[in-house]
């Protein structure tokens, strides 16, 4: 929320930033102007909401400022500050729809008192103007409505309750802001068939919670979060729920028939009761215990509200940053690759695993990968994809992947290890795995996440030619022996050997045997 004071005195102005605590009253942005002119500039270009102003200033006075804002359709709230007591002034202002009208000097508790009220004053025509937007619309599309409140919601924006109990209103179910609420989010981690489309999961999923507590007498809404989780809100029909400690009991006896039904592994994420004024203090709470499931673990699990959310990790200590780097450089991922899933797995044991400890994992192994490619014949942009995936990991399973791969490239850079026999035959068996494919030396190489020039040349050694000559030459002796002990078309041979250009792949088969594959099969 944004104030702009507006003022012909220096000290004025400053005396009204220091002495107005205008973190308590929530406003995050607090604009000055020393006159009309400035002022006017400042409205131009930017949302203000409530306008604290000076009447009596050289030039343009505080009233002219705002008869001319009012006929630019500018709608914040205007408080006046002025030194008469003047009858003009203040009819004046009240015509302009002033706010209030303050009697210098004041005190500040006093200009504070006034301008906390014209804040909410602020909130309550927004309030109003939101539900005015949705007008006939909301009437007619109900179901939409709420599923855009919830949609914010779920985000971790406001809610308005007005805007809710409209809604509510609008489907004859009457709620105060003392009635009692809860929030389920339901959150689908794996399939164990091929994925439900949404709308077939949103429908069987919402049907069985719905009806397990509708069984109760429970009053239940419904929302999509996103493409793997939806919510429900729920609330005591008369009020009060007799005992809040059995309200996830339904969901309890519908658990075992939605995971079954379904055949997938679901989260439920289930925040305490509260009156429904005081729903948004739930909806931080819910989302750092979705993102808290790095595990990605199955079942239900109660969560506080935002404040009383854990904010626990754990880092990795310098002996083990250093450790990992010097290995790293050395080439030994591997070692690097056990030493760190022990790293998790302890800390799973031990509790510790959430969004955060995710987070401080990945800024210091990123650092550490960074650092090790400091060495001769490492290439930053070789895992740079490898990178991008752990910045984005948001489970444990997916950084662990992220892991093995970023380890295994540096293992693979065998200069460090004295591996380069390895190297060529895992390079070999990769491509009698994958030789209908129409692969190239870059490919190969990137397979087993190294350089390609690096490893042609451990080729270029080991066998006397190099990777691109090699896979050449396994494609052709390949095609020699179709061509010799099956009937199959030559055009069938070469996109067996994934060559997609007949002619491309006979002026390659001349070249390395010498004859052409018609002529082969003559022979």
């Amino acid at each position: 929320m944004t104030v702009l004071l507006v003022d012909d005195q220096i000290s004025i102005l400053s005396g009204l930033m220091s002495g107005l605590d205008w973190d308590a009253l929530g406003i995050t942005s607090v604009r000055t102007a020393g006159n009309a002119v400035q002022a006017r500039e400042i409205l131009e270009k930017e949302r203000i909401d409530v306008l604290l102003c000076d009447i009596e200033m050289p030039g343009e006075n505080g009233l002219s400022l705002l008869r001319w804002a009012r006929r630019q359709g500018m709608d914040f709230v205007c408080i006046f500050l002025t030194s008469h007591a003047d009858f003009m002034y203040a009819k004046e202002a009240i015509k302009l729809n002033c706010f209030d009208y303050i009697l210098q000097p004041a005190r500040y508790e006093d200009i504070q008192s006034t301008v906390a009220k014209a804040i909410q004053r602020v909130k309550k025509e927004h309030a109003e103007k939101e539900l005015e937007q949705y007008g006939t619309l909301a009437k007619l599309h109900t179901p939409g409505l709420l599923q855009n409140l919830f949609s914010d919601w779920a985000a971790g924006k406001t809610l308005s309750i007005s805007a809710l109990r409209d809604v509510l209103r609008r489907l004859g179910k009457e709620v105060t802001p003392a009635t009692d609420c809860f929030s389920i989010w339901g959150h689908i981690l794996r399939w164990h068939t091929l994925p439900w489309p949404a709308q077939e999961w949103n429908f069987a999923l919402n049907n069985i919670v719905t009806e397990v507590y509708e069984e109760k007498h429970y009053g239940i809404l419904s929302f999509t979060i996103d493409s793997t989780s939806m919510g429900w809100l729920i609330y005591a029909p008369n009020g009060r729920f007799t005992d809040p400690d059995t309200i996830l009991e339904p969901l309890s006896r519908a658990y075992p028939i939605i995971s079954g039904h379904m055949h997938c592994d679901i989260a439920f994420y289930c925040s305490p009761a509260v009156p429904l004024n005081q729903l948004n203090t739930l909806s931080g709470g819910l989302l750092q215990a979705k993102r808290d499931n790095v595990l990605q673990t199955s079942g239900i699990f109660s969560t506080g509200t935002a404040d009383s959310q854990p904010h626990f990790a754990r880092y990795a200590d310098n002996l083990q940053i250093r450790r990992w780097e010097n290995l790293l450089a050395e080439g030994d991922g591997q070692t690097v690759c056990e030493e760190v899933y022990h790293f998790f797995d302890d800390a799973i044991k031990k509790k510790q695993v959430n969004h955060r400890f995710l987070h401080i994992f990945w800024v210091q192994f990123q650092q550490i990968i960074l650092n090790a490619l400091n060495t001769p014949g490492r290439e930053l942009q070789k895992i740079l994809p490898l990178l991008e995936r752990g910045e984005n990991a948001r489970s444990l399973p997916e950084m662990r992947e992220v892991v093995k791969e970023t380890t295994h490239y540096f293992q693979s850079e065998e200069s460090s290890c004295g591996n380069e026999k390895n190297a060529v035959e895992r390079a070999k068996i990769y491509l009698e795995n994958h030789i209908d494919q129409p692969l190239s030396a870059a490919d190969v190489a990137a397979a087993l996440f190294m350089n390609a020039d690096y490893l042609s040349r451990l080729f270029k050694n080991e066998c006397g030619i190099t990777l691109k000559e090699y896979i050449l030459k396994i494609k052709m002796e390949s095609a020699r022996n179709l061509l010799q002990t099956t009937a199959l078309p030559v055009s069938v041979i070469a996109s067996k050997l994934g060559y997609d250009n007949f002619s491309y792949f006979s002026q390659a088969y001349r070249r390395v045997m010498g004859v052409s594959p018609t002529d082969e099969r003559k022979d």
